[in-house]
């Protein structure tokens, strides 16, 4: 059975399957043994009472993110297969360089964290104009600039009304 309790947030629900095709994509070397492990995955969230449309929009998402022809749609079968697989071992090392990038960066104090809560809206919109807010200021004052900050904006998922609503069985008299 999968790590599924209903009180996770949906966000862990996507990782989950994301995580296990990656995973699939990295241990099958050939097309059909890929296939065979993603009908698997499919089954067993199926199983688990996830609906088909979470399914084929996830894997739409995945093939979409891993697809080394930003052009063309994915189009998976034994002959893209070689190619989707690099792009997805060369998008797990970029994350590899990033993370170790990060982890230098905290280590000389380089690196400002910035958590929001992010309840519904368009997340990449704001970050976008936050980001070339924060370019503006680091340019025009050269006592930042010299530091050679870097900033991240994290998000925190604001569930509380559908906390609220879903928390617990208990009637109210």
């Amino acid at each position: 059975l999968l790590p599924y309790e209903h009180s996770h947030p949906r966000l862990f629900h996507r990782q989950w399957f994301r995580a296990a095709l990656i995973r699939a994509g990295q241990y099958c070397s050939s097309f059909e043994d890929f296939e065979d492990e993603r009908l698997y995955i499919e089954l067993t969230f199926l199983a688990n009472g996830y609906s088909l449309d979470f399914i084929k929009y996830h894997i739409k998402r995945f093939l979409t993110r891993f697809n080394p022809n930003e052009q063309k749609p994915m189009n998976l079968n034994r002959y893209t297969y070689l190619s989707f697989r690099n792009e997805l071992f060369r998008c797990i090392d970029q994350q590899k360089r990033d993370l170790l990038e990060e982890q230098q960066l905290q280590k000389n104090h380089q690196l400002i964290q910035l958590y929001y809560l992010f309840d519904w809206g368009s997340r990449c919109q704001f970050n976008q104009k936050f980001y070339q807010y924060w370019s503006t200021i680091i340019e025009q004052d050269p006592e930042l600039k010299k530091y050679r900050l870097k900033i991240k904006l994290n998000t925190k998922h604001c569930y509380s009304s559908n906390t609220l609503l879903a928390r617990s069985n208990t009637t109210y008299l």
